[in-house]
């Protein structure tokens, strides 16, 4: 079971164990979990098939491994909040915003947990729960808590989450829509400065709906 799997923790072998990582990070991202073959990930990283279970316990163990890896890949690679002392609410989300940009789209990031969480999504297994609970809920806290203060007290949590899942949704477009998007403006993905671009406009468009949903909420006769 993905919840309780512990793969084991020995204090050798961490170069094999990094070579599996990378190699079962190409094959779930290309056949996802269920369709993966421990055999096929064991022939890429170049180890024996039984290093799967001596160094994770299981294919569960393995796959689990590798989501918890990018997870840290990706707190490590562009953390939510900024030690930055006395930055207005707006310098406050869009740190938040290049941090999920720089999560889901820079290409020269080792980071493939968007594209792993999204095939995870679309079938599901029960690593989501773990997933859940370790990292994605906690940084939807982050972001949540901002919400809170960017919207004031009229704004349920129903509201915030609303928001949240459209920031989250608009990012994850450019990841899973990438193919499409680029033959629609090529320009998307080839400009020299394309990730902040899109940073710049995420911003830009997020915030200005955050500002209207604020303003919605002050409103005579309006609740959240």
């Amino acid at each position: 079971m993905f919840q309780t799997a512990q793969y084991p923790n020995h204090s050798g072998g961490e170069e094999t164990r990094q070579q599996l990582i990378r190699a079962a990070t190409r094959i779930f991202l290309a056949e996802g979990f269920r369709a993966a073959r421990v055999k096929e990930i064991a022939e890429e990283a170049g180890v024996r098939l039984s290093a799967i279970n001596y160094h994770f316990g299981s294919k569960e163990g393995l796959y689990l491994a590798v989501l918890r890896h990018h997870g840290e890949l990706a707190l490590a690679r562009a953390p939510l909040t900024s030690e930055i002392p006395n930055q207005s609410l707006e310098q406050r989300f869009a740190f938040v915003i290049h941090s999920l940009v720089l999560r889901m789209l820079d290409d020269s990031s080792e980071c493939r947990l968007a594209q792993l969480m999204l095939r995870e999504l679309a079938n599901p297994t029960p690593a989501l729960d773990v997933m859940f609970q370790q990292f994605s809920l906690p940084q939807a806290k982050v972001i949540l808590a901002l919400l809170q203060e960017i919207l004031g007290p009229a704004a349920s949590h129903e509201t915030q989450v609303r928001c949240l899942l459209s920031l989250f949704g608009q990012c994850m477009c450019y990841v899973m829509a990438r193919p499409l998007a680029s033959r629609l403006a090529p320009r998307l993905y080839e400009a020299e400065h394309w990730l902040e671009e899109i940073d710049s406009h995420l911003v830009t468009f997020s915030w200005a709906g955050l500002m209207a949903i604020k303003a919605s909420l002050s409103a005579p006769g309006e609740s959240a």
